[in-house]
């Protein structure tokens, strides 16, 4: 289980990413994107996008098929879990050079902020894993009128 990054200490990058404990902070309008640290040999690049109506986290995982790709809503976190199988035979390969990663990865990510994780959806297109966390509309500073009763 991924364990909650305190918020204590923050650093600023120039590139807009925020550096807490250890874990990167990916800030998108009203939503912070939270990135947790697993025990995973890999862990695929990702890049967080915002939309008018939508998060957009994508991952890079070239070669995995979507069948090999399992991405979980558990709580206030995303889960991405999967597997880049080898794609040589076992033990009859000499190799002079391997620089391709192979093998289980996982990513996790704590979601705060104004979305609806319960409509997550995710996609596997040329090696992008696309994952569309919507936003839910903002609610601050709407007006709506109260009925009066009597009674």
């Amino acid at each position: 289980m991924s364990k909650k990054i305190g918020v204590s200490r923050s650093h600023k990058r120039s590139s807009g990413e925020v550096r807490e404990e250890g874990a990167a902070v990916r800030r998108a309008g009203h939503v912070l994107l939270l990135d947790l640290p697993v025990d995973s040999a890999c862990q695929p690049l990702s890049d967080v996008v915002e939309a008018e109506d939508a998060v957009r986290l994508l991952l890079e995982i070239p070669g995995v098929a979507a069948a090999s790709v399992q991405v979980r809503v558990v709580g206030n976190r995303i889960e991405i879990t999967g597997e880049k199988i080898p794609d040589f035979p076992a033990g009859e390969t000499s190799f002079l050079c391997l620089e391709r990663i192979f093998g289980k990865f996982q990513r996790a990510f704590e979601v705060r902020g104004s979305v609806n994780l319960g409509e997550v959806s995710a996609r596997l297109a040329n090696g992008i894993l696309l994952i569309t966390i919507p936003k839910v509309a903002e609610r601050r500073g709407r007006e709506r009128r109260i009925p009066v009763t009597t009674g």
